[in-house]
Formats: structure tokens, C-alpha cells, sequence
């Protein structure tokens, strides 16, 4: 076992155990329509590790993200996320990294709870170094008995070169969809799977590529305050400078 995966393993390990981290989430790299509720405050502590590129076998990547959310209506919901950054083992680079800010709000026309589909509109800007990110998302979702079902439309602009004076923007645009499938097995335990297809594009005008990726996921509440999920990410598809697996953690404690 290399160093970069003994320290993955550390981390998800004591997270499980030590973290007193309860609006759980039943996938991470798929947002579903639970609200928080009016009033209530939770954290989430967002751990993702990336690694090996067929471009760079070497690539590792370790990203942090702290996001405090508050929902200032039973329907709606906003989140603030601290300085997000990462560290890299790359060929060209090695340390600490920050990545940006951002803010995102969400709104839920329906609830699965009360529904007969849970829906929601959900927005998010990013700030970095040089970079502006908009991100839009439809969520749809539906509860039957045990089990969670729930989809995410995505369309992401990325803009490179904004805070540099002189220098032309560069534009990345992303079609997203993400799928989840989730069952409750009792006592706080539900385990499922997810998938995310990301296409590319150059200025939304030049397609690029298609990356696909799917895994497993298993998460738990404590049916009070805190909750944990975690999804190992495999890709499917043949993009080479896109990671060849990822596994994200994350926590939640409501205050």
C-alpha cells in the first residue's frame, strides 16, 4: 500500500469513528431534496481523495471542502463554503493548494416526503485564484418504502482568466446527470450506488469529451445530530487526463 492510500485509509477511518458529526445525505456526488428545515444550522465536512491519471500515474489529489448551511425557509435552503483547498503529488507539482469560495442556495418545490416527487432547483458560485464557476442543477427524486431513487441534471460554466487583466476568458461548459439508488436496511444503514456522466465542452460550443464514473455507497445517521456517506467513484470511461478513481466522504453534524 502506497503512502497516498495509507493516508486515505487513515482519514476515513477516524473520520467513521470520531467524527460527532441530521439531515442526512443518502449520496455524495448526488444531491437529493431533503430540506434542512426554517432555522436549522448543520456542518459538512467534504473529503475527496482523486488519483491516477493515465496521463500521470503519480497523480494524487486530496480535497477538503467546509460547508456550513442554514435553511431560511422549510423550502429553502443556503450554504456557505469556506476557503476550499487541496494537496497534489503530480509530475509537475507537489503541496498545498487553494481552490476557491463559494456560496450556493436551493430551493425545493417538493417534498418525497410529502409529494409524489421531490423536486428542486438548486444554484452555486465558486471563486478562485483566476476562475468564476456557475453551476445550475435540477434534482429530482422519489421515495418508495425503503428504498431512495434520484437524479441530477447539471449544466456548469466555468470561466478561466477572470481576475487577470488583459488576458482573453477561457470557457468550459459541463452537461452533467448523476443517478443514485439507495435502501434503507434499518438502524441508520442504507447502501446503494451512484453514477455521474460529465460531458465537456469548449466555450459550449466544441465537444471535448464524455467521462463516466459509477460505485457503491453506504451511509449512516445516528438519527439525531450526525450523519456519514461514503461512495468509492470507478471510471468507466477512457479520459485521459481525468482521474481513474476516486472516493469521497462526507459528514454532517446539526446543531
Amino acid at each position: 500500500m502506497t503512502l497516498s492510500q495509507r493516508l486515505v485509509l487513515a482519514f476515513v477511518l477516524s473520520a467513521s469513528s470520531t467524527i460527532a458529526l441530521a439531515d442526512p445525505r443518502p449520496f455524495t456526488f448526488t444531491y437529493d431534496t431533503y430540506s434542512e428545515g426554517k432555522g436549522n444550522w448543520e456542518y459538512e465536512q467534504w473529503f475527496t481523495y482523486q488519483t491516477r491519471t493515465d496521463d500521470d500515474h503519480s497523480y494524487s489529489s486530496y480535497n477538503l471542502r467546509h460547508e456550513f448551511e442554514f435553511g431560511l425557509a422549510d423550502n429553502f435552503d443556503i450554504a456557505v463554503y469556506l476557503p476550499n483547498w487541496r494537496y497534489e503529488e503530480t509530475n509537475d507539482h507537489t503541496g498545498t493548494r487553494f481552490d476557491s469560495i463559494g456560496f450556493e442556495a436551493i430551493f425545493y418545490a417538493l417534498n418525497p416526503a410529502t409529494d409524489p416527487i421531490g423536486l428542486g432547483l438548486y444554484a452555486e458560485v465558486l471563486a478562485g485564484e483566476d476562475e468564476l464557476e456557475f453551476e445550475y442543477k435540477l434534482l429530482l427524486q422519489k421515495d418508495w418504502n425503503n428504498w431512495t431513487f434520484a437524479y441530477n441534471l447539471i449544466l456548469e460554466t466555468a470561466l478561466e482568466g477572470v481576475f487577470r487583466k488583459g488576458e482573453r476568458n477561457q470557457v468550459e461548459g459541463v452537461l452533467g446527470h448523476s443517478f443514485g439508488v439507495s435502501y434503507g436496511l434499518g438502524r441508520g444503514i442504507a447502501v446503494g450506488a451512484e453514477s455521474l456522466i460529465e460531458s465537456l465542452y469548449e466555450n459550449w460550443k466544441h465537444f471535448e469529451h464524455t467521462t463516466v464514473y459509477a460505485g457503491p455507497v453506504i451511509s449512516y445517521t445516528s438519527g439525531r445530530h450526525w450523519w456519514a456517506t461514503l461512495t468509492p467513484f470507478f471510471q468507466l470511461s477512457s479520459v485521459d487526463e481525468e482521474p481513474d478513481f476516486q472516493i469521497r466522504l462526507i459528514a454532517g453534524y446539526e446543531f
